[in-house]
């Protein structure tokens, strides 16, 4: 079991740690969170941005969060922030699309795929490597009920 918040950073701009608090309120416990957009809401200046590496945390708008059941798009706003949730039971797949040119993710729900880019390359690989650990895991689950 990991750590609560293991990989969050501490430097996270007040906007994105008051959105984490409503999170946790409502029972959802965040296990890692990072700087990150999803294509379908990425503005010209979030993909320069993102392109080059934004090292001001405070310039950022969006955050992936990732839960011990969900995958959490988190875009925090001044009067409300939008929250997108899918299911770890409703991914079932990710991929990447462009490692090496501008870290960009494919995460498949269900029929569904939604490219995400990550503004710095190594929140890109840790969450890779944990949400295929975790989809792996599952299907070995499921496999072993298969056969019991």
């Amino acid at each position: 079991m990991m750590k609560e918040m293991e990989l969050v950073h501490d430097d996270l701009p007040k906007k994105a740690r008051k959105a984490l608090e409503k999170l946790k309120r409502a029972g959802t416990v965040p296990v890692m969170v990072y700087p990150a957009v999803p294509r379908r809401h990425q503005s010209e200046k979030e993909a320069a941005l993102a392109r080059v590496g934004a090292f001001d945390e405070e310039k950022i708008g969006s955050w992936i969060v990732v839960t011990d059941r969900e995958v959490v798009f988190l875009r925090p706003g001044l009067l409300r922030d939008r929250v997108d949730r899918f299911s770890l039971s409703e991914i079932t797949g990710i991929e990447y699309v462009n490692e090496f040119q501008d870290n960009t993710l494919k995460i498949r729900i269900r029929e569904a795929a939604e490219a995400v880019r990550f503004y710095h390359e190594i929140d890109g690989v840790r969450f890779y490597r944990h949400l295929k650990a975790v989809l792996e895991e599952r299907d070995l689950i499921k496999e072993a009920g298969k056969e019991g």
